[in-house]
């Protein structure tokens, strides 16, 4: 069994649940005991739980992991700022992808001066900050709701996204690293946010510098996806310069 699909079995069963034992993990998915202890080491060094002898607790980074409300408030004004720049990159008359990130939805707030524009996403909040605005076209790509992230996803939203191109496509990510690429601490959010990169002409990484040199759980591309990473002006110095060594074009505001 693929190891990310045991990852998120671990983090979805701490979601309802405040332990889980090695035991638990190695009968449920066939694996040794070795591959469990493994599993939950790799987790916990990303802050997701913490280890105990036979297993595993809730952490507090865990608890609420993959509610939107929590992770919308989180550096918000830093969010703001990001996307106030980005906008700009935005022009009259643009298709434009926008994924169900929390810093990519505030984008919306800025975009509501243009007189054309079409914007394609799978994100509840978008939809609702920009339903006010007709000169907006926005379509709403469907699929299954997920209510704790709300936002449309599966098949059906897959199929949608293949029949469209964009301009430009704005994507968020839960870490980025120069080893490891973009990753994300859900999978089928991941494959959204690839199909909408892989369609657009040019893709806009929106993120706080915390999650510069992080990785989540399930990586989903190489940085060689994005064309422009935008992001707080407090980055620290050395990943700035890593990351403008490795040729990726970072903009800072």
């Amino acid at each position: 069994m693929d190891q990310e699909l045991r990852k998120k079995y671990i983090l979805n069963y701490l979601e309802k649940r405040d332990s889980i034992s090695i035991q638990n993990i190695a009968e449920y998915f066939k694996v040794s005991e070795i591959t469990a202890r493994r599993d939950l080491s790799d987790l916990e060094k990303n802050g997701f739980l913490i280890r105990t002898h036979g297993g595993a607790i809730k952490s507090r980074i865990t608890s609420g992991l993959f509610d939107y409300k929590n992770k919308s408030v989180e550096n918000r004004e830093k969010k703001i700022e990001i996307c106030r720049y980005a906008s700009n990159y935005v022009k009259e008359d643009d298709t434009i992808y926008m994924d169900c990130g929390t810093t990519v939805h505030y984008l919306s707030k800025f975009l509501i001066r243009f007189q054309k524009l079409r914007v394609i996403t799978n994100s509840l909040p978008v939809l609702s900050e920009l339903l006010p605005f007709p000169q907006i076209k926005v379509y709403f790509i469907g699929g299954e709701l997920d209510n704790t992230r709300k936002a449309l996803y599966g098949p059906m939203t897959q199929n949608l996204l293949s029949q469209y191109k964009a301009d430009k496509a704005f994507i968020g990510a839960g870490g980025v690293s120069i080893a490891h690429g973009l990753s994300s601490n859900d999978e089928k959010e991941a494959s959204i946010t690839l199909k909408m990169a892989q369609s657009a002409a040019q893709v806009f990484l929106l993120c706080d510098s915390s999650k510069l040199e992080k990785d989540s759980y399930y990586t989903y591309s190489s940085l060689s996806l994005v064309d422009f990473l935008i992001t707080n002006s407090d980055v620290d110095q050395i990943f700035y310069n890593l990351y403008k060594n490795n040729q990726v074009n970072i903009i800072t505001v």
